[in-house]
């Protein structure tokens, strides 16, 4: 359905393309269960400092994010030039979600409450900085590679790094 939303409709006439050749792909992932997934904007958001990369993050899948749960995620800033990482805000989210361990097969989602003392994020500085530098040089990368700032989203999974997605940071 969303091959002829209007937009998309609009955005077809406007680049020329006939609608009887418009086709629509779908991409299948293997759903992930992160440990904390994250957002990065790899030029800072507001100023538009391209030195500047903001990451936010939280506790299991991405969603907690994209919901605007109530709550904050943790914020990072980390100057890609210098390494330097500061914590913007500690996360406060009261849920997370996750895929259900008793039916993982399935890929059912459920909230579990979550304990910010058992969170290294929130715990450790020195976790938080280490995170922070590797998301940056990630984020660095892909900004290389597609020649612009990028808004980036991924997950943390037993210490491996995962990219989702990426698109030009508007």
């Amino acid at each position: 359905a969303s091959l002829y939303t209007r937009r998309a409709v609009l955005s077809r006439r406007q680049a020329g393309v006939a609608e009887g050749t418009a086709v629509m792909s779908v991409l299948v992932q293997e759903l992930l269960a992160p440990d904390i997934s994250f957002v990065l904007h790899t030029a800072h958001p507001l100023s538009r400092d391209p030195d500047l990369l903001v990451a936010e993050l939280a506790v299991g899948l991405g969603e907690t994010l994209a919901s605007g749960a109530r709550g904050s995620p943790w914020r990072l800033s980390v100057n890609k030039r210098t390494g330097a990482v500061e914590t913007l805000a500690l996360a406060n989210l009261s849920e997370a979600m996750v895929v259900d361990e008793s039916a993982a097969a399935t890929g059912d989602l459920v909230k579990v409450p979550i304990d910010y003392s058992k969170q290294p994020l929130s715990t450790s500085p020195m976790a938080r900085a280490t995170l922070g530098r590797c998301l940056a040089a990630i984020g660095s990368y892909v900004e290389e590679h597609f020649g612009s700032a990028q808004d980036i989203e991924g997950a943390v999974v037993d210490g491996d790094i995962y990219i989702v997605q990426s698109r030009p940071q508007p």
